[in-house]
């Protein structure tokens, strides 16, 4: 099984590896889960799932719960409905969209005329419109629609001045980018929602909050956090290659039977990870995996910090842990520092180097290696099968 949600730093392409030193355990226990790759891959009949994220725990809850479960269910699928309405919109409405932008593009309208022409069709338009966007979904259906407006005259701008002039655009280019303005004001609409409902500005119930907090998560880009100054979540849109995404497929698998009975097999918390171990007593039948925040300068998960005293708690979690372990994180001279100590060495921890390659973009596209640490207990494993690119 994969993992369900969005969630940066997912071991989704470790797992090859490291599963060639799991060992046999009673019970599961999982206190970074994220997106749980590690989880969904081995399908425990016992496990405790923890995250520091309220609203991820909350997700997984709502999966397992039965009632809940189904209001949940019922949210998310109104999501897909809505979204895949837009292509509609788009097929309605597109060609007189593009016409405008020709006018534009040749400067038979000045740039004024072209705003307010945008903004009277979408009031002609509105009525059909109505028919696309239910304000029991929306909750405020000139809010979205003046996002997707906005995005619209945004994006064309850009299109005339900056990309269209040197490259030409043919018609089924200039379709895809008018659709990704309006998939665009879609999801900062309901963004926005997300933060005004996190800032006690709006009232939305517990299963539309869990329903809109998976879009968010599914369509911002790479996956990524980021707040502003007032706290407000504010990554963009993933962009073109995410209007067609087959989002009712993974909406779907969300409820399937094998989810549902994994999740039931889980105790979900959502707790400091000291205070899980605390709790729960590891044993030495037990499995534990950690995949912490990492080292660095950003070491922050839907505003949950992760200081270098907490890896100090962390590594005094471990050594006091009679289970058997994996960590996996970013190798840094503070960790090394952790961990390669004789205490350590003495009750047969072992440290592996491996490296990975990241593709990132947020200007333009690069690719950057980073060398992780596979830090364990588990004895008779073969050292030679970690030590490679992933």
């Amino acid at each position: 099984m994969k993992s369900l949600i969005k969630w940066p730093g997912g071991k989704s392409s470790e797992i090859r590896f490291i599963q060639k030193i799991i060992p046999d355990f009673d019970r599961y226990i999982e206190p970074f889960l994220g997106g749980g790759a590690l989880f969904f891959y081995l399908e425990p009949k016992k496990a405790i799932i923890n995250d520091a994220s309220t609203k991820l725990m909350m997700f997984y809850s709502f999966l397992k719960n039965g009632s809940r479960r189904r209001l949940v269910e019922k949210e998310l699928h109104d999501y897909v409905k809505y979204w895949a309405r837009i292509t509609t919109y788009i097929k309605k409405f597109g060609d007189s969209l593009v016409s405008l932008y020709e006018e534009y593009r040749f400067d038979r309208i000045t740039e004024e005329e072209f705003q307010s022409q945008i903004q009277r069709l979408f009031k002609e338009k509105i009525v059909p419109f109505n028919g696309l966007f239910l304000e029991s979904f929306c909750h405020n259906q000139k809010s979205l629609l003046k996002h997707i407006e906005n995005n619209l005259i945004a994006k064309l701008r850009r299109i005339k001045h900056k990309i269209d002039l040197a490259n030409g655009f043919s018609k089924e280019m200039l379709m895809q980018n008018i659709e990704t303005a309006f998939r665009s004001g879609f999801y900062i609409h309901f963004r926005e929602i997300m933060n005004k409902s996190k800032r006690g500005e709006i009232q939305i119930t517990d299963a539309k909050e869990v329903a809109n907090y998976y879009f968010v998560r599914e369509f911002c880009y790479g996956s990524m956090f980021r707040y502003n100054s007032k706290g407000d979540f504010n990554i963009p849109y993933g962009g073109i290659a995410y209007n067609t995404k087959d989002f009712k497929t993974k909406v779907t698998n969300l409820f399937s039977n094998s989810v549902r009975r994994l999740l039931e097999n889980a105790i979900i918390e959502n707790m400091d990870f000291e205070k899980l171990l605390l709790k729960h007593k590891p044993t030495h039948e037990d499995f534990i995996f950690f995949d912490p925040p990492y080292d660095t300068e950003f070491s922050e998960y839907e505003e949950n910090p992760f200081t270098k005293e907490d890896q100090k708690r962390l590594a005094e979690c471990i050594m006091r842990l009679p289970s058997k372990f994996i960590l996996i994180i970013k190798e840094t001279p503070f960790i090394r520092s952790l961990y390669e100590t004789p205490e350590f060495s003495k009750r047969g921890v072992k440290i592996e180097k491996v490296g990975k390659k990241y593709t990132y973009n947020v200007r333009g596209r690069n690719e950057r290696v980073t060398t992780h640490l596979i830090i364990h207990n588990i004895v008779e494993v073969d050292a030679t099968n970690l030590n490679m690119f992933f």
